[in-house]
């Protein structure tokens, strides 16, 4: 192949809203990904899920009342869209 892509997925919060990873620790998510929460001014964190990989970044914004988790799905068809690419020997889609 001759690209790999970075999967980067951010949940934006509301201001003095948080997320911690326990409220987290029910539910399993299948796609292997690393989750961290930064905090970027008081009471505001975002919660970033990194499908690591190399090469250019593609950073994903869930909105809509979404968690970054609604990107779950597409992380896991990134390999089969390069395959695409690289047959159609697409330079910079």
């Amino acid at each position: 192949m001759t690209g790999r892509l970075t999967l980067t997925a951010l949940l934006l919060l509301m201001p003095g809203t948080s997320v911690s990873p326990q409220q987290h620790a029910e539910w399993k998510d299948p796609s292997a990904h690393i989750t961290t929460f930064i905090t970027v001014e008081d009471g505001v964190q975002l919660e970033v899920l990194d499908w690591g990989g190399s090469g250019r970044s593609i950073v994903l914004l869930g909105g809509l009342g979404d968690t970054a988790h609604v990107f779950d799905e597409f992380a896991r068809l990134a390999e089969d869209v390069l395959r695409v690419i690289d047959a159609l020997s697409l330079q910079k889609p």
